[in-house]
This record gives structure tokens, sequence and C-alpha cells, in this order.
């Protein structure tokens, strides 16, 4: 198995991927550095909020927008060639 490359966009995307299904980055009894500033950074950048309700944490749109763009293909843009008219006429 290939591991991914585990750079700081990776391991927020994965961490937020936790908290949409989960509820929260890591369980409530891990507390590493790694953690706890992954959280932190993503309540900061309004990628997600503390859900009263729930008793957990929810992305917010910022935060599903952020890991919606990483499935997406980037934009190319195509510069076609003019025909000549003596090469329309072949």
């Amino acid at each position: 198995m290939c591991a991914m490359p585990q750079n700081p966009e990776n391991r927020l995307i994965e961490a937020l991927k936790k908290v949409d299904a989960f509820g929260d980055i890591a369980p409530a009894h891990v507390q590493d550095p790694m953690t706890m500033v992954l959280r932190q950074n993503a309540i900061q950048n309004d990628l997600i909020r503390w859900d009263d309700r729930r008793a957990r944490y929810v992305l917010t749109g910022a935060g599903r927008n952020r890991i919606t763009a990483r499935n997406r293909t980037t934009a190319q843009v195509l510069h076609f060639r003019r025909r000549d008219v003596k090469d329309a006429s072949r």
C-alpha cells in the first residue's frame, strides 16, 4: 500500500474528513500536539465549529468546500491555432 505524502494540506483534509465522519479530528482521549494544532487551525480558519445541539464539531461550508476542492481537477486553458485560408482548403 502506498502512503500518501503527509504535507500540511493533506493532513488538514484528512482531519476535516474525520470531523465529518466522527465529530472531531481525533478521539477525546488523544491529546498529542499535532491534533491540537490541526483542530485550532481548523477553528481559526472557520472550517469547523462546535455545535452545542450535537455536542460535537461540525464542518462549515468552507470546510466542505475545502474537502471537495481537492477532488476537482484544475481548469486548463487550451489554445487553438487559427487556420489559415490555405489550410482550410485542404
